[in-house]
């Protein structure tokens, strides 16, 4: 073999075992009329996986069908451990805010009600790759933006999203928001994390299932300290953790800190809520979450945050990876 032909044939094969991004589908369902509100019915909503049968619920907004050929943004929100689709509509509640009444919103289950990261997870799933089937599955089905595409997440589903925008398979997302996230695959500067992301994570101080500064290892194995790994994303964003920090400590019952550099405004957002245990937060009281003990401060509601938060990015606006991904 010539040296050429071989050269040739080592970059290909050298190409070919680097993980790639998923391939966004042709097809789209632009067009299609869907019931609207919130449906979990899982024979209409289930797709195959990994060859296993998945399934997720949807809130299609009220004025959907006035225009089945507009663009919808779209927020993939992931239940935490023991949870469901259903748990996690109630928990989030996208759907009671005018903003979120602007999205389509898909809660999907994971498997034995688990997601992947954890050891409690179920073996052999894959998650990451459920996620990218997914999304290929609705926009099949709706009428998607796929320059606004979000994940957000509570708990072992927060932790799941953290996995997510470290994947290539977060590449389609432009932002990740994440509730008392369960981080069990961004332990330490260790972890492997190549991307650039927008990130926002609430956290209660109180949070006595992933503590804000664990001692020991978790259900799941061990956790990082929160604010550690906060700062770990602000520099995989590009900023200096002491120069591009802001913290602004004045709204009552938390604290905000926000980096912003390269042009990227808070790309990295975390709240610290001090008396506030492993919730997603409501100031109303009337989530999922508020009916435990633990979630009784109402100093934050984290919806908006979040609403807001999506609000500012999309994949023109958001963090460019190697590759412009």
């Amino acid at each position: 073999m010539h040296f050429s032909a071989y050269a040739a044939l080592c970059i290909l094969l050298s190409a070919s075992a680097q993980a790639t991004p998923p391939v966004k589908p042709a097809k789209s369902g632009c067009g299609k009329k869907h019931a609207p509100g919130f449906n979990d019915d899982v024979d209409k909503h289930s797709i195959k996986s990994g060859g296993r049968t998945r399934t997720y619920a949807v809130n299609v907004p009220e004025s959907y069908n006035d225009d089945p050929t507009k663009e919808w943004p779209l927020i993939i929100d992931y239940h935490g451990n023991k949870g469901t689709p259903a748990k996690q509509y109630n928990n989030s509640m996208y759907y009671k805010y005018p903003e979120g009444q602007g999205y389509l919103a898909v809660y999907p289950a994971g498997v034995q009600k688990h997601w992947e990261g954890p050891s409690y997870a179920v073996e052999g799933v894959s998650d990451l790759q459920f996620t990218t089937d997914l999304l290929a599955h609705l926009r099949e089905n709706y009428c998607i933006d796929s320059n606004r595409i979000y994940a957000s997440g509570k708990s072992n589903g927060g932790g799941f999203v953290d996995t997510l925008a470290c994947s290539d398979h977060g590449d389609e997302f432009a932002a990740f928001a994440m509730a008392a996230a369960a981080l069990y695959t961004d332990v330490d500067e260790k972890a492997v994390c190549p991307k650039r992301r927008a990130i926002l994570e609430e956290h209660g101080e109180k949070d006595k299932t992933i503590p804000y500064h664990p001692e020991e290892p978790g259900s799941g194995g061990p956790l990082p300290d929160i604010m550690k790994w906060v700062k770990r994303w602000a520099k995989r964003d590009g900023c200096d953790p002491k120069k591009d920090r802001r913290v602004s400590g004045d709204e009552g019952g938390y604290e905000v800190t926000s980096y912003s550099c390269k042009g990227l405004e808070d790309v990295v957002t975390h709240y610290r809520v001090f008396e506030l245990g492993h919730c997603w937060s409501d100031s109303d009281g009337e989530n999922t979450d508020s009916k435990r003990d633990y979630c009784q401060d109402h100093s934050l509601d984290f919806t908006p945050v979040v609403l807001d938060f999506f609000s500012k990015w999309t994949l023109d606006t958001a963090p460019k990876n190697p590759g412009g991904l």
